[in-house]
């Protein structure tokens, strides 16, 4: 039997939140709203510079982190929409709409660019559709819940930020420096799981796991893997990038990453540095390091997991050894 997760061990690491318990992410906006700019970061994922590889160019953040953004938006939102109530959680990166939590980095990096009447009526169409979407993004039963989990991995330092205890994410440990939770899927919206959603649903954290693995296997049946060869040298390797929230989790599907093996080799190296890159390379790869820097630059971009380098083998996944760093330029 595959193991699907690591001990964890050691301190978590500081890293920015992904999503918080509770919130919500843009999916699949209409043609009209800003947010489907989002999908233009990720673009050109397929076409690399270094051995195949192209970083999307980081976007800087200090009016999101200082919370210049979010005021912009409270400013907006109190103008345009008196009757929604908002509330202001600790992280400026994120804002509570009739008590649903939402993350907005993502809105950030949309909105670049855009001003005057065009930037806010993105940001109104933005939170309109969250809004509409609420309501199916919480299933108050499993049985409504139970085809819409999917499993991600989120950073071990964002898996403990909650407003409080029941709208802490749900999530169980996966290294050192990440952590496995889960989602609900929607048309429009996604949701975390909070670690009251088992109580409400009368199902334990483990029905919900297996629930969300076999799901997310069920998504990634169809992705194509297109290995690589170096542009000089030995062995091949795999990059992925995208927008639908799943890249990095798909290191938590077995039968996805049994079939990437099919194209590594038995054992092969693996990342999942940020929501939407997924790294991996044969153990003959002659570029290690330079994917080892690639990783870890990717590491950086919005929603950061890991720069963590991990091996699967049939036994399932666990972290790199130090001789297996060394090869990466990792002492």
């Amino acid at each position: 039997m595959r193991r699907s997760c690591l001990a964890n061990h050691g301190p978590r690491p500081q890293y920015s939140p992904v999503l918080l318990p509770g919130g919500l992410s843009m999916r699949r906006a209409s043609p009209n709203s800003i947010a489907m700019n989002r999908r233009m970061l990720t673009a050109g994922v397929g076409a690399f510079a270094l051995a195949g590889l192209l970083p999307v160019p980081a976007v800087a953040a200090d009016p999101l982190a200082s919370g210049e953004f979010r005021g912009e938006v409270v400013e907006l939102l109190r103008r345009e929409r008196p009757n929604w109530r908002l509330e202001l959680p600790d992280s400026s990166l994120a804002l509570l709409v009739n008590g649903h939590q939402i993350y907005l980095a993502n809105l950030y990096q949309a909105a670049i660019g855009a001003t005057g009447p065009r930037r806010e009526a993105g940001i109104l169409a933005f939170f309109d559709e969250m809004e509409s979407g609420f309501d199916e993004a919480r299933p108050e039963t499993f049985d409504a819940a139970r085809t819409r989990l999917r499993a991600r991995i989120v950073n071990a330092n964002a898996a403990a930020n909650g407003v409080n205890d029941k709208l802490t994410l749900l999530s169980r440990p996966f290294s050192l420096k990440a952590r496995i939770a889960y989602v609900i899927d929607s048309p429009h919206t996604m949701a975390y799981v909070s670690k009251g959603d088992p109580d409400k649903w009368k199902v334990t954290a483990d029905v919900i796991h297996a629930a969300a693995i076999e799901n997310l296997d069920a998504i990634s049946r169809d992705v194509p893997i297109e290995p690589r060869a170096p542009q000089a040298g030995s062995g091949l390797f795999v990059a992925m990038g995208g927008p639908d929230g799943y890249v990095a989790a798909r290191l938590l599907a077995p039968k996805f990453m049994a079939r990437l093996g099919e194209e590594l080799g038995a054992e092969y190296f693996v990342g999942a540095p940020s929501r939407d890159r997924f790294l991996a390379w044969s153990v003959d790869c002659s570029i290690k390091a330079p994917l080892a820097a690639r990783l870890a630059e990717y590491a950086t971009f919005p929603y950061p997991l890991t720069d963590e380098i991990f091996v699967w083998s049939d036994d399932g996944v666990r972290l790199a050894n130090p001789a297996e760093l060394a090869e990466h330029g990792r002492g």
